[in-house]
């Protein structure tokens, strides 16, 4: 009897390590945006809460949503940011036990790019991060999981008349995972892994001018799967979900423009940790532009998306997720004709989950501040 204990605990202890790994895998492969769909670029969208995104186009970051919108965009045109998003979500183990929070500080850029090539063709091409966190555990096995995604998307639109233009463009994405494990009451001690992944989607988009004040656009994005090797351990892709999103701009006078979005997410297909059912994510966002003066603009905008759990009393232990309302207000000032800066803040509220191992997170907040820089010629 001597040996097959031994070698029953031998078993259940490389069981434990393989599920502790791919546990620590799931958490960084499932922190794209907390298990809320990112929509946060570091552009001047987040003081819109990223209202009207796939039809405002009003510069190149446009390509990211809908790059039929570069039709809209004269000439040569640049815009990037830096934004960093602080995450406050303690993750309560039990009733006297906290393993902290979870995400932190994260800092996140872009940059996009776009030419006018004539009087029908415009290319760009835009290097994002809208995929990352780094999750960090206190009296837990798992110490940290940190994933990264950078994304390079060359992007093309075409412009069929004065109302019509069709664009679509190639996800390039370059993931990273990292994870650091100790358990030394369970035979493992200072399990250290990473890898890297290069995974393709596709966007594509549609974009109406009613007017010169009326645009109406639609994107698409298609899924991502990212397989990261962990070796003895047999990992499912970490899914990026396909979306769709319809956006709305009306410049109502010299002053004020409005604009909106309606969207959906594919969440159903996402497989979480503790395989808790997941369903469809809807978007709705408004928002606002106020011409202050010629030179400082004013943006404002507020947003929800709906939970990706069935029941928030089912969640999951590295997914601080749940119906989520989103808070944005920024500036934008013309340093002259042809360059402006912009800054912007954003709060993200979701709501509290429980999961069926006794955890739970308490009304997890997240926080962006960027600062943008672009021009046009």
């Amino acid at each position: 009897m001597q040996a097959p204990t031994v070698i029953t605990i031998l078993y259940t202890m490389n069981l434990l390590k393989k599920s502790l790994i791919a546990s620590a895998v799931l958490a960084s492969t499932s922190a794209y945006s907390s298990g809320v769909f990112l929509h946060e670029l570091g552009t001047n969208d987040l003081g819109l809460a990223a209202a009207g995104k796939a039809a405002r186009a009003q510069d190149a970051s446009v390509m990211a949503t809908n790059p039929a919108g570069l039709s809209n965009v004269e000439g040569q045109s640049f815009t990037g940011g830096l934004m960093a998003l602080y995450g406050d979500a303690e993750y309560q183990i039990d009733d006297n036990t906290s393993a902290g929070n979870v995400i932190g500080f994260v800092p996140l850029g872009s940059a996009f790019y776009s030419q006018q090539m004539n009087d029908k063709v415009t290319l760009g091409i835009g290097v994002y991060g809208n995929y990352g966190m780094g999750l960090q555990y206190e009296n837990f096995p798992v110490k940290t999981a940190t994933t990264q995604a950078l994304t390079i998307q060359p992007s093309a639109s075409y412009q069929i008349n004065d109302q019509w233009s069709v664009g679509a463009a190639l996800g390039i994405q370059y993931g990273m995972f990292e994870v650091d494990a100790n358990a030394p009451s369970l035979g493992i001690s200072n399990v250290k892994t990473d890898d890297t992944d290069i995974a393709y989607n596709a966007k594509l988009g549609l974009l109406f001018s009613l007017n010169e004040n009326t645009r109406f656009g639609l994107g698409y994005s298609s899924e991502t799967e990212l397989e990261f090797d962990v070796p003895g351990v047999e990992m499912a892709p970490a899914t990026m979900p396909q979306t769709l999103t319809f956006s709305a701009f009306h410049q109502l006078n010299d002053k004020l423009a409005i604009m909106g979005n309606l969207g959906w997410e594919d969440w159903s297909e996402y497989q979480t940790l503790l395989e808790t059912p997941t369903e469809d994510t809807y978007h709705i966002a408004i928002g606002s532009r106020y011409q202050v003066n010629q030179k400082l603009t004013w943006n404002a905008g507020i947003a929800f998306d709906s939970s990706l759990y069935q029941s928030q009393s089912a969640g999951d232990l590295t997914i601080p997720s749940g119906d989520a309302w989103r808070i944005g207000t920024g500036v934008e000032y013309q340093l002259s004709e042809q360059r402006s800066m912009g800054v912007a803040f954003e709060v993200l509220f979701n709501e509290s989950s429980e999961n069926i191992i006794g955890g739970s997170f308490d009304q997890p907040t997240l926080y962006f501040l960027t600062a943008t820089y672009s021009w046009a010629e």
